[in-house]
């Protein structure tokens, strides 16, 4: 599992909030944030963070937040410190557990708090789960897959096809990640759905065109007879479609899952309709080939 870049960009603005410290310019009276550099440190070694990372620390002079936000930032690309992958992933998973842990124990409050929310739940679709007892980030075992690296492989897809109407796909896309991290659980799902139904519906679009030329017609708008369509021009067999057709129910019914969180079935919902969007396309691309 991979720490995202959007949840390493989120951890990078808790570190700047988290220690800055205001200070009054002596030249023209107006302010800025510093950061205390000692005092990061000591945060540092308190928590027994390897003598190299500290020592990349201790190098660094963050003159304002934004220096130390992009030190952070720069963990994930290999910029900020030359190790593997594996090491800066480990080192982000850990940053992100001192300073939900930091925030939480001296009872912050406000807006920083709400960014620390929206911090546990990115790192849930990064398929990291926080643990208020053991104050760890623990993997979780159903998430099979690396949903970051799959949305990658499913952007690829999209413009490598040449799909239509892309700009509404990855709205879909995006929001139903954006709302999932507002803790907008049925909405997240229904932006989850109607990616799929995007996806299924383009494809079968393309497939009618490199079939025989011209527009599918509007009749294939529904996304039932999209399904049978795809089965009926061979692209899946009945047994797909059938599967097909269950995550779009599972998808259609938000809220009618009993004995799971919603959160949980967000998350889920999700990975399952990006799995299908990634498994259709890749059979429509084989297609193409032949």
């Amino acid at each position: 599992m991979m720490i995202s870049r959007s949840s390493t960009k989120l951890l990078a603005e808790i570190y700047g909030y988290v220690f800055r410290h205001k200070k009054v310019s002596s030249y023209d009276g107006s302010f800025y944030y510093e950061v205390d550099n000692d005092e990061l440190y000591g945060f540092l070694f308190e928590r027994d963070y390897n003598a190299s990372f500290l020592n990349g620390i201790k190098r660094q002079r963050f003159y304002t937040s934004k220096y130390l936000e992009r030190f952070i930032m720069q963990i994930h690309t290999g910029e900020s410190l030359e190790v593997r992958m594996e090491i800066r992933q480990e080192y982000l998973r850990k940053l992100a557990e001192d300073i939900i842990e930091y925030c939480e124990t001296n009872q912050f409050y406000g807006d920083i708090m709400e960014e620390v929310a929206r911090l546990k739940s990115k790192l849930e679709l990064d398929g990291y789960i926080w643990n208020p007892g053991t104050k760890k980030l623990l993997f979780s075992e159903s998430d099979v897959l690396d949903v970051k690296e799959e949305e990658g492989v499913l952007v690829t897809l999209v413009k490598q096809l040449g799909l239509s109407n892309q700009e509404t796909i990855f709205h879909h896309l995006s929001h139903s990640e954006a709302h999932y991290v507002d803790q907008k659980w049925d909405d997240s799902i229904s932006q989850s759905r109607k990616f799929l139904e995007a996806i299924l519906q383009e494809v079968a679009a393309l497939h009618y065109t490199a079939m025989r030329g011209g527009t599918i017609p509007k009749e294939y708008d529904q996304p039932s007879r999209v399904r049978e369509y795809l089965e009926t021009n061979g692209l899946i067999v009945s047994k797909e479609k059938g599967a097909i057709s269950e995550v779009y129910g599972l998808l259609s019914d938000t809220g009618a899952h009993p004995h799971i969180a919603k959160k949980d079935e967000a998350r889920l919902m999700r990975h399952l309709a990006l799995t299908i969007s990634q498994y259709i396309m890749l059979k429509l691309k084989e297609y193409l080939k032949k």
